[in-house]
Parts: structure tokens; sequence; C-alpha cells
């Protein structure tokens, strides 16, 4: 897997010399350096196995966000983090469901792709790799897993310095917190 995600860094990095001396879209898209971007974000929740139980997490809510370089307006490079909390419910046949609130933190590593549409809306896409620690509080159950992560979403330019993104997160890490909605706000530096 992680050769896998090393190849496509890679491939991210031949595409931006291409692009980067193709004729810029939009003026507000145009950046090179760094950027951070704090988020919002809800947890859509996942049915997952425990040993002879199922686990399931309801929606959630929870902080984040992303520090990255744009190396041009098409390609940068970013590091994550998160933290979110959502209820789950362990489900053992024959016996009484079991809830309670779970708090779960992931941090990770994206290659990131921008093609601006015009000069204010741009697609934004992302690969990468990333870690998740869960501690479903009185369940007693606790663990890390790791793996791909990937990102579709949408910017939008208010000025050359901030941006309003909205992106769809998912990931190959089996886990109850599921995949995500997020919200930024993108600061340009």
């Amino acid at each position: 897997m992680k050769k896998i995600v090393l190849g496509m860094v890679c491939g991210l990095l031949a595409v931006a010399n291409v692009q980067a001396e193709t004729e810029h879209h939009s003026e507000l898209a145009t950046h090179q350096g760094v950027y951070f971007e704090p988020k919002i974000m809800m947890t859509l929740g996942e049915e997952v196995a425990h040993g002879e139980s199922k686990l399931q997490g309801d929606a959630g809510c929870g902080l984040g966000f992303d520090l990255g370089y744009s190396f041009n307006e098409y390609v940068a490079l970013e590091v994550d983090g998160t933290y979110s909390v959502a209820d789950v419910t362990e489900k053992k046949t024959g016996e009484a469901d079991v809830s309670d609130q779970a708090s779960f933190y992931s941090y990770g590593i994206n290659g990131v792709l921008t093609y601006p549409l015009s000069h204010h809306f741009i697609l934004l896409g992302k690969v990468g790799y990333g870690y998740e620690h869960e501690d479903l509080g009185d369940l007693e159950i606790k663990g890390s897993e790791h793996g791909a992560t990937w990102a579709a979403g949408v910017e939008y330019s208010f000025s050359e310095h901030v941006e309003l993104s909205l992106e769809y997160e998912g990931a190959d890490i089996r886990s109850v917190r599921g995949d995500s909605l997020q919200l930024g706000m993108i600061y340009k530096f």
C-alpha cells in the first residue's frame, strides 16, 4: 500500500511539471506557498464487525486542519489532523445493546490536485495515507488503524488569500467513524 501511495504522489508531481507550463485559468487560484485550513466536519458513521458483536457508529461531529504547501495552482502537499466524537452502539446476539460516546483522532499526509474551473471555482482531489486512533469509551474498545485516504470536493475563492472548501473524505480504514463531510476556510500565506 505504501508503494502505491508513493507512486501516486510521484505521479502528482509529474502532472505538476506538465501543467505548470499551461495558461492559468484563474488569477485567484494561482498560489505558490504555505496555506492553512481549519475545518468543521460531520462523520457519517459505519457498522463494523468486532469479534462476535457488531459496532454501529452514528453520525458525529469534529474539528480538523490541513497545513500544506502549494507548488503551483494545480499541485500541493499537505499534512492533516482531525478530532471527532460520535455515539457508538455495540450489538451482541441475545444481549441488550450498549452505547457510549467515542473519540476519534486521525492524521495523515496527502497529495492534492486542484483544477480551476472559473475565476472563483476550483475542483479538488486528494490521495494520501492516514492513521486513526479510536477510543470507544465505556465499551472498553481502543484501537488504531492506518491506510489509504482520498477526498474530492470544490473550493470557492473569495480573494487571492482566502477560499472556502467543501470535501467528501473516505479511506480504506475500517472504522465506526466512517467517511466524512468537511467544510473549511483556506488561508494562503
